[in-house]
């Protein structure tokens, strides 16, 4: 690995792509850490390298001139005999694309918070001329803290630019405007077409167009895709409207502004809660959604995924879906098996994609269905929502016939007699949990927070202050905290470090 460009020194690489490569680089000058992206003219001919030049140092100048909480920042161009490069701001976190789930919707408030920041962040840019034209989720960043970064803005229109005149079609398939696919003008409704295609995908975990990138157009172009509703049926008709509107052909049939885009869709959300404010336990599951999802087939998100400059995710993200959670078939119970994938959908609409490590690591220890929610129940934060997940659970049960349990073996005491009966002790345990037991010391949880950390990132703190909620006992607390981790080693190691083993 090189070890100086310009005046940046490279500490590592985070990412490559066909284009170059983002290092992850320290400005010597100003004593600051920077992603440092690059594009290796030696791969391309001639007249390709003048091109990828000037959109190169385009999106240096569309990025320049913005300086937003949800835009990456960028801070320098520069070009060496060997490389051009830009400085950027570096961001802690992921792409939203490495996030998703296939066929899981989002998080509601996850969906909205990350809607805001977008849409936010384009109403900045727009209204100083500059139109991203390539928002997808893999160009946007999310932080440790559930904080969206808008990046990549290699092909942006600049006002008065020459470098993209109308005649030019670049973009990622699924997520271009229709004006964009016939060499149209564009302006920044196109960015709110791509946005609606970002919010179709949050509220139900799949794109409204799919297929190769004739077919993708020709939907585009000529379809409507299916309203939300009759994929996420949680969700209420005005966002129907709302997808209806944002995706509509015509850009004069759509929001005049991402501004109006916002407003429509805050309206629904308050609609869909009531007015109700978010909570601290909302902003928790926030936070628990925007989590990576552990790499599963590789499957391209378009025929042009963008590069991750500013990532510290190594793997490309445009290129990983997650599946649903598995088991050795070999040694687990058939209903298990049976159940896991709608099971797996249910949690993740308490706990986000956690879901999937959580329900892995309890179906392997429990003995009916009714046990293994059981075990799943500290993992939701909220009274409401342990109730939900049970009553989704029994319905789930009585749809696939499962009435008759596993019978759990002579020497061990029956973990679970029925859905009712836990449904019951989840109504009762909060008023009796106040009035038994005391909070757990925050010198412990500081203590476990520090212990955790390691093997589970920044959301050790969200798990911890979950798990305290959920109990005032402090063998139970680190049992629930062990449950979040990979396998069993992990498991055992953690609980010796504590002092539990």
């Amino acid at each position: 690995m090189i070890e100086q460009i310009g005046k940046y020194r490279i500490d590592s690489i985070l990412g490559t792509g066909a284009m170059g490569v983002v290092y992850k680089a320290y400005d010597l000058n100003i004593a600051r850490v920077v992603a440092l992206k690059t594009i290796r003219a030696e791969l391309f001919e001639e007249h390709q390298e003048t091109e990828l030049v000037a959109r190169f140092k385009n999106e240096a100048q569309a990025s320049g001139r913005l300086t937003h909480p949800n835009i990456v920042q960028v801070y320098d161009y520069g070009e060496t005999p060997e490389t051009t490069y830009i400085a950027m701001e570096f961001v802690e976190g992921a792409s939203l694309n490495s996030m998703l789930v296939a066929g899981t919707p989002m998080d509601l408030n996850a969906t909205i918070l990350c809607m805001t920041q977008l849409l936010r962040a384009l109403e900045y840019a727009h209204a100083r001329g500059v139109v991203h034209r390539d928002i997808k989720p893999a160009n946007l960043l999310i932080t440790t803290d559930a904080q969206v970064k808008v990046t990549d803005f290699g092909i942006a229109r600049i006002e008065s630019s020459t470098l993209t005149q109308v005649g030019s079609v670049i973009g990622t398939p699924s997520y271009m405007s229709p004006e964009q696919f016939s060499g149209e003008s564009v302006d920044g409704r196109t960015d709110v077409f791509a946005s609606g295609v970002v919010l179709y995908q949050l509220l139900t975990g799949s794109r409204p167009f799919v297929g190769s990138a004739s077919t993708v157009m020709h939907q585009i172009m000529n379809q409507m895709p299916k309203n939300p509703t009759e994929l996420n049926s949680k969700l209420s008709k005005t966002f129907d409207q709302i997808i209806c509107k944002a995706l509509a052909k015509r850009p004069e049939d759509r929001y005049p502004s991402a501004q109006a885009f916002l407003g429509a869709l805050t309206d629904a959300h308050l609609e869909y809660t009531g007015g109700a404010a978010l909570t601290d336990e909302d902003n928790e599951r926030t936070i628990l959604a925007f989590q990576p999802s552990k790499p599963g087939k590789n499957l391209r998100e378009g025929s042009l995924p963008g590069e991750q400059a500013g990532s510290t995710r190594r793997t490309d993200p445009a290129f990983i879906q997650t599946q649903p959670a598995t088991l050795p078939t070999a040694t687990v119970a058939p209903w298990v098996l049976e159940i896991m994938p709608e099971l797996q959908i249910a949690l993740s609409t308490q706990v986000g994609p956690m879901a999937k490590l959580l329900l892995r690591n309890s179906a392997a220890q429990a003995v009916d269905v009714d046990d293994l929610c059981k075990k799943l129940l500290p993992h939701i934060p909220s009274e409401n929502g342990r109730l939900q997940f049970l009553e989704t659970a029994r319905a789930i049960k009585k749809k696939m016939g499962i009435s008759t349990l596993t019978p759990v073996p002579a020497t061990k005491p029956p973990m679970a007699t029925s859905m009712n009966s836990v449904i019951g002790a989840v109504q009762s345990s909060s008023t009796a949990m106040s009035s038994t037991q005391l909070p757990l010391d925050q010198a412990l949880l500081d203590a476990a927070e520090q212990k955790l950390t390691p093997y589970i990132g920044p959301i050790a703190k969200v798990v911890i202050k979950r798990a305290a909620k959920a109990t005032a006992n402090r063998h139970e607390f680190f049992r629930i905290l062990a449950e979040n981790l990979a396998t069993e080693k992990e498991r055992l190691r953690f609980l010796h470090e504590v002092g539990e083993l």
